[in-house]
């Protein structure tokens, strides 16, 4: 049977859909912005709809956060705007100056929005200023347009079906322990196999990072809503950082697969798979915690396997069994197991992290 992608669509065409409840607040929140501009008679009457229309996310966190950075940057903008206005150019100065800001605002687009807003505010004033006299002024109603757009778009975000992030973290922070259990998996089969299916690895990482982004994104929309204690808002940012820590683990674990020779890692085989058996069980148990709160049935005991794992290590050194190596399988090797005990770490601190965060509530 074949796909219906119109039909998928359609399909989101209901009121209880996250989606289409927030195109009808967008759509009520630019109405508004409409009215607004007609009945106070405003000079650029499209400046208002198109900040409304820039600021609002689907959830409140979001619009919150690129309210604020649109505010400040229009601040910013506006009065360099007009301070370089003041500045006594010929006109081809005046060219030059507004294609060096237009450089940087098309530079900072999609790297840096605060920086991105200033630039694009500063470059706007400066044009304006140098059409029309009174620079001020059109710094001023930059800022007066800029400021009443975001503050419909932040009104309709509170009162219109408010849709809070943090709602949303459950979903997002177990999609992205997924992702990167899925990621591990992988990565160990492969270290085992002579001929490791790179694409496949590099497909897998690709995927963690695409759910580290949106999770990250999701956390930052959180941490900045009403509702949240303090000690929570650094949780979350702290489980953040933790879990992009354990993507540049696992990408350093991809290089050591992907250049990983000699048959050390044979020796050891029986030991180092038990240890990523407890990698693994972390992983799912930290998955179901997540998502649901569920509390582990048994405890992987990863740092005592660890520790086990190392003094076994260490009489097979004793004896010599490793002497036969080259020195660039031995460093692979070790390079290997160091990994493997920076995610299990990394999975103790997230599950610690997770705790103290309901712990807080």
């Amino acid at each position: 049977m074949g796909l219906n992608p119109m039909g998928n669509r359609f399909s989101e065409l209901k009121l209880s859909s996250p989606m289409f409840r927030h195109a009808l607040r967008a759509a009520i929140a630019i109405t508004a912005a409409v009215a607004m501009v007609q009945d106070l008679g405003l000079s650029h009457a499209l400046w208002v709809p198109i900040t409304v229309l820039v600021v609002m996310r689907p959830s409140l966190g979001g619009t919150l956060q690129i309210s604020w950075k649109r505010m400040a940057g229009t601040l910013v903008g506006a009065v360099a705007g007009v301070g370089l206005a003041y500045i006594p150019l010929p006109a081809a100065g005046v060219a030059g100056l507004a294609l060096v800001l237009l450089f940087f605002m098309f530079y900072f687009k999609g790297r840096h929005y605060l920086a991105f807003t200033i630039f694009l505010t500063a470059d706007l004033v400066l044009v304006l200023s140098a059409a029309f006299p009174h620079a001020w002024q059109s710094g001023a109603e930059r800022l007066l347009d800029t400021f009443l757009g975001i503050g419909i778009g932040l009104a309709a975000s509170f009162l219109v079906w408010p849709n809070f992030a943090r709602k949303n973290l459950r979903e997002a922070m177990g999609d992205l322990i997924s992702a990167q259990h899925h990621h591990f998996q992988a990565l160990c089969q492969a270290y085992f196999n002579e001929d490791p299916d790179s694409a496949n690895l590099l497909s897998g990482r690709l995927a963690a990072r695409t759910q580290l982004d949106a999770c990250a994104e999701k956390c930052a929309d959180a941490a900045i809503e009403p509702g949240l204690r303090a000690a929570q808002r650094q949780e979350l940012m702290n489980l953040v950082e933790i879990f992009t820590r354990n993507h540049r683990t696992l990408t350093a674990l991809a290089s050591i697969v992907k250049a990983a020779t000699g048959t050390f890692r044979w020796d050891i085989r029986p030991d180092l798979e038990d240890l990523m058996g407890r990698v693994e069980m972390q992983f799912e148990q930290l998955d179901a915690y997540a998502r649901n709160g569920e509390e582990p049935k048994e405890d992987p005991k990863f740092k005592a396997c660890f520790n086990r794992f190392m003094a076994r290590l260490g009489t097979m050194r004793a004896r010599g069994e490793f002497d036969r190596l080259s020195l660039d399988s031995r460093n692979s090797a070790s390079s290997f197991i160091l990994q493997i005990d920076r995610i299990g770490t990394g999975l103790e601190q997230a599950r610690a992290g997770l705790s103290r965060i309901r712990a807080a509530r």
